[in-house]
C-alpha cells in the first residue's frame, strides 16, 4: 500500500464518519420533533378537555380536531423520517458502490499483474533454460578439446622423455668410455 492509498483511505473513511454524525444528528432531530409533537398534542388535547368551557357536541369537535392535528403531524413526522432513511439508503448504497468499484478494480489490476508477472517469469525461465543448455554444451566441448589437449601433451611428454631418457643413456654410455679410456691412460702412466 503506498502512502497516497494510505492518505485516500484515510480522507474516505473520515468522510464516511462525517456522513454518519449528520445522518445521527438528521435523525435526531427527527425522533425529538415527532415525540415533541406528539406529547405537545396529548398535553393540549388533555388540557382543552380539562380546561374548556363549552359544550360537549363543540368539546368533541374541537377534541376531533386536536385528535386530527395530531395524526397530521405524526405523519409529517413519520413521512420526515421515511424521508431520511431513503436517503440514507440511497447514501449507503452509493458509498457501498463507490468504496467496493475501487477494490474490484484493484483486483482486476492485481490479477492482471500477477498474470503478466507469471507470464514473464515462464518466458524467463524457458530463456534461462536455454542458455544454460548452450553453456553446458560449450562447456562440453570445451572440456572434450582440453581433455584432447591434454592427451596430446601427455603423448609429446611421453615421447620427450623417452628421447630424454636414450641421450642420457647414450652419455651415460660415452662418460662411461671415456671414463675407461683416462683410467687406462693412468694406468699406463703409473706403470
Amino acid at each position: 500500500m503506498s502512502i497516497a492509498d494510505y492518505i485516500e483511505s484515510k480522507a474516505q473513511r473520515k468522510q464516511r464518519e462525517i456522513k454518519y454524525e449528520i445522518w445521527k444528528v438528521k435523525n435526531h432531530d427527527s425522533r425529538m420533533r415527532a415525540q415533541g409533537a406528539l406529547v405537545g398534542a396529548l398535553a393540549g388535547v388533555a388540557a382543552g378537555l380539562f380546561l374548556a368551557p363549552k359544550s360537549g357536541k363543540d368539546l368533541r369537535k374541537d377534541i376531533k380536531d386536536s385528535v386530527d392535528n395530531t395524526v397530521n403531524q405524526v405523519k409529517d413526522s413519520t413521512n420526515d423520517l421515511i424521508e431520511n432513511a431513503k436517503d440514507s439508503y440511497v447514501d449507503f448504497k452509493d458509498r457501498a458502490y463507490t468504496e467496493l468499484e475501487p477494490i474490484e478494480e484493484g483486483f482486476e489490476e492485481g490479477k492482471k499483474v500477477l498474470k503478466d508477472t507469471v507470464e514473464k517469469t515462464k518466458a524467463n525461465a524457458k530463456e534461462n533454460a536455454k542458455d544454460v543448455k548452450e553453456e553446458a554444451k560449450k562447456l562440453k566441448e570445451d572440456a572434450k578439446d582440453v581433455k584432447d589437449a591434454a592427451k596430446d601433451g601427455a603423448k609429446e611428454a611421453k615421447k620427450d622423455i623417452k628421447e630424454g631418457k636414450e641421450e642420457v643413456k647414450d652419455v651415460a654410455d660415452d662418460t662411461k668410455k671415456k671414463a675407461g679410456e683416462v683410467k687406462r691412460a693412468e694406468d699406463k702412466k703409473n706403470k
